[in-house]
């Protein structure tokens, strides 16, 4: 079923009262609210698609991204002291190459 409210607050009020499962849209000036047989349940994302996920929430991977490849030589030049430091590195990097290949 699929009913609209208008788009003030009473409206709102009683779109987001209607008992899920629903999806409600604010479109054309309305809201829109599907229920029962016009439900469209949310997809389940993929495990690429929550592993590209994941790996975009990497702290360490999301600062390799907002650097130049100049920056990132430089960053590894200065930061790679011991063996610890080389794994986190390599690790990062293979969570990028990991999310990578899959597009391959």
């Amino acid at each position: 079923m699929i009913k609209s409210y208008p788009p003030d607050v009473a409206g709102q009020t009683a779109a987001f009262a209607t008992p899920a499962p629903r999806n409600i849209a604010f479109t054309g000036g309305k809201f829109v609210v599907r229920t029962g047989a016009d439900y469209e349940a949310e997809s389940v994302p993929t495990k690429d698609e929550q592993d590209t996920t994941d790996a975009l929430s990497h702290a360490k991977l999301k600062a390799l991204m907002a650097r130049t490849p100049d920056e990132v030589q430089a960053w590894v030049a200065t930061s790679v002291k011991d063996t610890a430091a080389l794994q986190d590195v390599v690790t990062t990097l293979a969570i990028a190459v990991g999310i990578l290949a899959r597009r391959l």
